[in-house]
């Protein structure tokens, strides 16, 4: 979608875009509400040369925002206290298939881009076996580096050279020595007092696999000097850490909970967002009315990720309802005759809710009717919603629906709803709970589970 349509609104850029905010100085101010998450984080990173976080929260809550608003107070020196650190401007993603060494492959492709990004952005040189890592990563032709220094405290080994092999070919222990040799570029060249490496979605590893990794990572890659790892996750993370794996649990350095945003912060976010992008710039308000996003907010359990990603759909569907009213009556496509059908569905330059309301319902209907539900599963979807909050083991209150077993109403339904973002995941160790989510919610109240 053009910033082209967003003028029709009133606005040079979307001011409801869900993407993460960016490591940037102008990002920084969009960020609401975490005065207090801030100071913990920032100590945390004070507090030692190295170390494990955990930042954890449900889906949608701002998890990646918030760290790469840190990220970059700390890398630029904004920050009112903390180490100068290279900001991690690539996510390592982890896959359910995911063994120690795929991760650790995945580990240097991040930070080769992520010292390849800080280079490129202040005109700096990139260190000489960073350089020479980075053409082995990008173009995985046999290499030799100089390791300049043992990961396992062993002190300095200045001069000695690894022949690289193709990635594949290279061992873990191999894979290790790389990011310590990285990350002592990053210190030594770039003058940064650290490095952050972030893994995301570790919760996608079976609790095993997951166990597994860590318990590998432990004495390797989270031994390397100078890096702090940063382990995102949903809601429950450290607690499935403890539970699963309590000597890596022991490690972790520090965690935070991000819990939603209020109510308060969500309309100075979205009042910020309009205030930035409106071309009136202190004139704007937003298109879609504090009752609607509100609703929404109340709706997703707090996700605003959610309630921008439904107001941008309801401003799209206006203009597409205008852009085709005009069509039907045969006239010309110009700014006078938009301006004027435009004016028949606002009240004081915001969506009217009436409209609004009649939008959301269209795109909760089409968007869920996508999902191609068996009756079944709907009926098992509003029951939960008639429980509010379900647990794996209390499958006997859905026998009406042929659920014999634990594992049966987990596999089939739980984890299967959940991976749709129908259902909200808690975990606090071992203890897992469902409960609706985003359009499932609005799929109860619009009566789309009932018998067809």
């Amino acid at each position: 979608m053009s910033n082209s349509m967003w003028k029709k609104l009133g606005f040079r850029e979307n001011p409801y875009d869900t993407k993460p905010l960016k490591v940037n100085k102008t990002d920084v101010d969009l960020l609401m509400g975490r005065e207090e998450e801030q100071i913990d984080f920032l100590t945390a990173i004070e507090s030692s040369s190295q170390g494990i976080f955990v930042l954890s929260g449900v889906p949608g809550v701002g998890k990646t925002s918030f760290l790469n608003v840190q990220q970059y107070l700390l890398e630029s020196g904004e920050a009112d206290f903390g180490p100068k650190m290279l900001s991690a401007r690539t996510l390592c993603p982890i896959q359910p298939s995911d063994e120690p060494k795929n991760i650790a492959i995945r580990c240097i492709q991040s930070f080769c881009k992520s010292i390849e990004e800080y280079c490129l952005m202040t005109k700096t040189d990139i260190p000489t076996q960073t350089g020479k890592v980075m053409a082995w990563v990008y173009q995985n032709k046999p290499a030799t580096i100089n390791i300049g220094f043992s990961v396992f405290g062993h002190g300095l080994n200045v001069g000695r050279e690894v022949h690289l092999p193709s990635i594949n070919e290279t061992t873990y222990e191999t894979l290790v020595e790389i990011i310590g040799t990285l990350a002592n570029e990053v210190k030594t060249n770039l003058k940064f007092e650290g490095s952050f490496i972030v893994l995301d979605n570790l919760e996608n590893l079976h609790e095993d696999d997951l166990s597994d990794c860590l318990t590998t990572f432990r004495d390797t890659l989270f031994t390397i000097p100078d890096v702090w790892w940063v382990l995102i996750g949903q809601s429950g993370l450290s607690s499935l850490i403890q539970s699963s794996n309590p000597k890596v649990f022991q490690r972790l350095s520090s965690s935070i909970e991000l819990k939603p945003i209020s109510v308060e912060n969500l309309i100075k976010a979205v009042d910020i967002r309009v205030m930035r992008f409106h071309c009136t710039d202190n004139n704007g308000s937003s298109p879609i009315t504090k009752e609607i996003y509100l609703k929404l907010f109340e709706s997703s359990n707090g996700e605003i990720r959610f309630v921008f990603k439904y107001c941008e759909a309801m401003c799209i569907n206006l203009v597409q309802t205008i852009r085709k009213l005009i069509l039907s009556k045969n006239l010309k496509f110009n700014d006078k005759v938009f301006d004027k059908f435009m004016g028949e569905h606002l009240v004081n330059k915001q969506v009217d809710d009436k409209f609004a309301i009649a939008c959301l319902q269209n795109i909760i209907r089409e968007e869920f009717e996508g999902l191609y539900l068996s009756q079944q599963e709907k009926s098992v979807l509003k029951k939960i919603g008639e429980l509010k909050k379900v647990r794996p083991k209390e499958y006997e209150q859905f026998k009406e629906f042929g659920i014999s077993t634990m594992q049966k109403f987990s596999k089939n339904y739980l984890t299967k709803l959940n991976d749709q973002n129908l259902l909200l995941r808690r975990q606090e160790g071992k203890l897992l709970t469902y409960e609706l989510r985003g359009i499932s919610v609005f799929a109860l109240e619009y009566e789309l589970l009932n018998n067809n």
